[in-house]
């Protein structure tokens, strides 16, 4: 399976992407899926040039992206994906996208968001989409960088 990493991140590529994790997973691939940033070519160029040299990224739409993640999870090449937001994870799983694992490291607050675990917090709707992942058999972990403890979402979801 190539997929070695879906994670949700706000942020999307930023240090601890680029230097933990891919390191970590050798992965050679990122690709991201998140309808405002494929919109934005100010945005995607920003996004695509944060990658280090020789990892292709791809910066995909929700739509388009679900497809081309359909196709890499076949393929040994080993990718990380990233969504902005569990509720995107919960798209890719119910097209068929199978992943064992959602890692969720980036989550920011807001009025209508509940704190979780250190900088991840969540609003109603995400919650609904981590929760709706494990009943559909994908573990939700909590877990910024590649090296901390993974939190167990459902140990935080009271």
């Amino acid at each position: 399976m190539g997929l070695k990493l879906v994670r949700v991140d706000d942020r999307l590529i930023h240090g601890q992407v680029v230097t933990i994790w891919l390191k970590a997973l050798n992965a050679r691939r990122i690709v991201i899926v998140d309808d405002r940033t494929a919109r934005d070519e100010f945005l995607r160029e920003v996004i695509t040039l944060s990658a280090p040299p020789g990892v292709p990224v791809e910066v995909l739409d929700v739509e388009s992206g679900t497809q081309r993640v359909l196709v890499l999870a076949a393929d040994p090449e080993p990718v990380i994906v990233l969504v902005r937001t569990p509720i995107v994870a919960l798209h890719l799983r119910e097209a068929g996208v199978a992943f064992p694992l959602l890692n969720v490291g980036g989550l920011g607050a807001g009025p209508t968001r509940k704190p979780l675990y250190r900088n991840i917090s969540a609003n109603p709707e995400e919650l609904e989409a981590m929760r709706r992942l494990e009943s559909m058999g994908t573990s939700v972990e909590l877990r910024i960088v590649e090296n901390d403890r993974p939190v167990a979402f459902r140990s935080v979801d009271k």
